[in-house]
Formats: C-alpha cells, structure tokens, sequence
C-alpha cells in the first residue's frame, strides 16, 4: 500500500500563491487595476502632447509623472493585500481552509507573495509608461533621467509597495469583513497619514513615521532641481527605503501574530 505524504511547507507556499494570484484573476480586480494605471499613464502622456510637448528637462518631467505614484501604490496595495487575510474569518472559506493541516504563516507567505507580484507587474506598467512618455517627448535615453537613478527609483517603489502591502496584510489579520479591510487601509493610509503629518509638519517636525513622507524617495532620488514653490519634504534614499523597510517588516510580523491566533467562524 502506498503510503501518502503530508505537503511540505514549499508545497503548501506554491499552492497558497497559486490560488491567490488566480482569485485576483478571477475577480477581476488585477485587469481593473491594470486598466486603471494604463489610463491614467495614457492620460499623461496625452495631454503632454496636446501640449506640444514635456514640461521643462527630462528629469523634471519624469519627477513630475512619478509625483502620481503615492495615490496608485495605496491603490493597488489595499485592494491586493485589503482581503487577503479576512476572507478567511468573513465567511465560511476559512472555516475549511485553516483547519487543513498546514501552518498559517505558509498560507500568509504565499499570499503575501502573490499580492506582491501582481503589484510588481502593475508597477513595471506605470514606470513603463513614464519611460515611454520620456522617450516620446526627448527622443532619447540619454536626455531623460540616467538610467541607475530611475532603475533606483523602481526599486524603491516595490519596497515601498512591501511597506504598503503589510499594512494592507495587518488590517486584513485585524478586520473580518474583506471590504472594511480594503476600506481602512485607504482611509488610513491616503487621510489618516495625511492628516497626522500635516499637523506634525506644522509644528515643525519631520514626519519620520509616515510612509507617506518617505514616498517622496521615489522622485527625490532622480536628482531633480527642487522648485522654490514646491512643498513636497527632501528625503534622503537611506531615510526613505529604512522606512519603507521598517513598515514592511513591522505590519508583517503583527499581520502573522493576529492571523496566527485568530478565530476562525464558520
């Protein structure tokens, strides 16, 4: 007789990443998303050739574009990590999921793992879309950013994408509806911070807490002359990516704690 083995936790950690990047499929909220950053790309690109051209150098186009980025990443992080977790204790699906004999710290990496793939592939998009609109408007590389600066820029932006993505992930662990998830996760992420930093900054301190704050990384490190009318805060690219870390990290291990030791309700 043939005796079965239990899956091992890379077996369990594929089929957990699998049905999550399909349930994203599925529910149509990738193509929604991809359709959403192709537009809103589309639009720039649009109307700087209504134009008749980019505004100003390269660079300063280029910050410009990438200046759009914050509100897309919350986006994209809170209806990709929103749910992931409270689908599991807002219905019946985790009643039958988590009594299965695999960790639930394997099924969280796979998710994880999945929701962060498909907010790469979103992100590649939308810096595609800055470097085609670059190209359009200056012809050639050479006259639009040098290319470690922008390559540096997206690597930040997937870290910060991981920093967006825990949150998500936390409140997903803390919530059981999807939907109040996905909800908290913009309102805090896109008010909330928004909000608190406002009033720490006009008490003259840096908002060093704030993913927000830090998000300012992705256009600074591009080296761009700042405007005397600008009002966006300079951060250095060690500030930036030790906060996108840091949120990254944090939120992740309190996403695997509460998931951990949660009820689930069938």
């Amino acid at each position: 007789m043939e005796t079965r083995h239990l899956p091992t936790d890379f077996e369990q950690w594929w089929t957990a990443f699998r049905h999550q990047f399909k349930f994203y499929l599925h529910t149509s909220r990738f193509l929604a998303l991809l359709l959403l950053v192709l537009i809103a790309t589309g639009a720039v690109i649009g109307v700087t050739i209504w134009r008749g051209g980019g505004i100003g150098s390269g660079v300063a186009y280029v910050s410009g574009f990438l200046g759009l980025f914050g509100l897309f990443g919350i986006l994209i992080g809170a209806f990709m990590g929103g749910d992931a977790l409270a689908i599991d204790f807002g219905g019946g699906t985790g009643y039958f999921t988590l009594v299965l004999p695999v960790r639930r710290s394997v099924l969280l990496l796979g998710r994880y793992v999945a929701a962060f793939v498909a907010s790469a592939v979103l992100i590649g998009v939308f810096y595609g879309g800055v470097v085609l609109g670059s190209l359009y408007h200056y012809h050639t590389p050479s006259t639009i950013v040098p290319g470690v600066p922008l390559v540096e820029s997206l690597l930040l932006a997937l870290l910060y994408a991981c920093g967006i993505l825990s949150v998500a992930f936390f409140f997903s662990s803390f919530f059981r509806s999807p939907s109040v998830s996905i909800v908290a996760t913009v309102l805090i992420l896109i008010f909330g911070l928004n909000v608190a930093d406002a009033i720490v900054g006009s008490l003259g301190y840096t908002p060093y807490y704030s993913i927000n704050y830090a998000e300012n990384v992705l256009v600074s490190v591009l080296g761009a002359p700042r405007s005397p009318l600008s009002t966006s805060p300079t951060i250095s690219v060690e500030t930036g990516a030790l906060i996108f870390l840091a949120y990254f990290v944090i939120f992740l291990a309190a996403s695997l704690v509460f998931y951990h030791f949660k009820e689930s309700k069938g």
